[in-house]
Order: structure tokens, then sequence, then C-alpha cells
């Protein structure tokens, strides 16, 4: 089962931070996690400002529980 944990208002030098981080204690792109990275934009049809946000979509549960607790 995957768990989706979102990132809010962290720059892509901190994400590139968090992945090389992963990847450093052996977690794999595309089997233990993926990540999206989206810049934050401000939308005129409906008055609203949406922060930029990573989402990252964690395939092991441990990995999933490790990086709720450091990063939200």
């Amino acid at each position: 089962m995957a768990v989706e944990i979102i990132l809010y208002n962290l720059d892509s030098n901190e994400i590139s931070t968090i992945v090389r981080d992963l990847k450093d204690k052996g977690y794999k792109t595309g089997i233990d996690f993926d990540f999206a990275y989206s810049t934050g934009k401000y939308d005129y049809n409906t008055d609203e400002n949406i922060p930029r946000q990573t989402l990252f979509t964690i395939y092991n549960e441990k990995l999933a529980t490790w990086l709720a607790l450091k990063w939200l």
C-alpha cells in the first residue's frame, strides 16, 4: 500500500537534499518512493495562491514513517 506525503513550501534545493538523503540510505526511486515537485502559482480564476509543494509517494511503510516524522 502506498502512502502519500505532501511537503509544502520547500524549494527545489531542499527537495534535492531529501531525495539525496533517501538514496544515500539505500532507497530507490520507483521502488521505495517517487516524488513530484510543483512550483507555487497564483490562480487568477479562483483568486487562490497555491504554494509550491512536493508529493512523495512512499511504497515502504518504514520509510513513510521516517519521512513524516522528520519533515512534517
